[in-house]
């Protein structure tokens, strides 16, 4: 097991790149760790006829890693320009395209990551503004298209005026490093994506029937029975799948 620390950002000895480094330093042996600061490459992208040895560097050292640490602050609400070059730069690498211009995973798939990134907001005001789910989506979204699955976010808040890493953020980055150090690889999660969707699918139905309870009118009357129905169902799942797509990301 080679776990990857991969760094986009200004500082390579900054608040964010030691988070990423408090992760790889909770590792384990036998699993090994490396760490890419991306500020010593100059990341162009492939050009037609001309080798990119900078790219084939970075290649190697992500196949080489069965889990990737990928961290970057969060800067004017997204994710820092040195990261934002290698996705943008590896994008062939990382995906395939069809002739009907669909995007499928690539030479990565089935490999896994961890977001970490840092904002200057509080973890309360974080919670409320959202100011690092835009890098958080971001990452999500090239790891996605390229078949490469989470385990994983870490946030640090409240980094203005900061200087070292809290010693509970650095504990909370040792028991992740801990644990991924004994991870086992999930490369299809089709199976648990239907269970949850049945379950979920399950509870709002359930929860459905239970508020038409107290409708009147509803046991007598089909047509009132059945638009209550959809009409509450709609609303339940609209509220839950907010949930899961904007609130599902870590603020503290």
């Amino acid at each position: 097991m080679k776990i990857l620390g991969v760094y986009g950002g200004q500082d390579a000895d900054g608040l964010t790149a030691s988070l990423v480094k408090a992760v790889l330093s909770g590792v384990t042996a036998p699993a090994t760790t490396e760490f890419v600061d991306l500020n010593q490459y100059q990341i162009r992208p492939d050009v037609s006829d001309l080798a990119n040895p900078t790219l084939d560097e970075l290649e190697a050292k992500l196949k080489s890693a069965d889990v990737w640490v990928l961290g970057t602050p969060t800067y004017f609400g997204t994710v820092a320009g040195q990261f934002k070059q290698l996705l943008d730069c590896m994008r062939h690498r990382m995906t395939r395209m069809t002739k009907e211009s669909d995007t499928l995973p690539g030479i990565f798939k089935d490999k896994h990551y961890v977001s970490v990134t840092s904002c200057f907001a509080t973890g309360l005001d974080n919670t409320f503004t959202h100011q690092t789910d835009a890098t958080l989506v971001a990452i999500d979204k090239a790891m996605t298209a390229a078949g490469v699955h989470k385990i994983a976010e870490l946030v640090l808040p409240h980094t203005w005026g900061m200087t070292t890493l809290p010693e509970a953020k650095i504990n909370q980055a040792h028991a992740l490093g801990a644990k991924l150090a004994t991870f086992k690889k999930k490369d299809d999660e089709t199976l648990k994506r239907y269970i949850l969707l049945f379950g979920m699918i399950a509870v709002m139905a359930l929860a459905t029937m239970g508020i038409q309870q107290v409708l009147p009118g509803v046991a007598t009357n089909f047509w009132w029975r059945y638009v209550s129905f959809v009409v509450i169902f709609f609303v339940l799942l609209a509220c839950l799948l907010h949930y899961a797509t904007f609130m599902r990301h870590k603020r503290r």
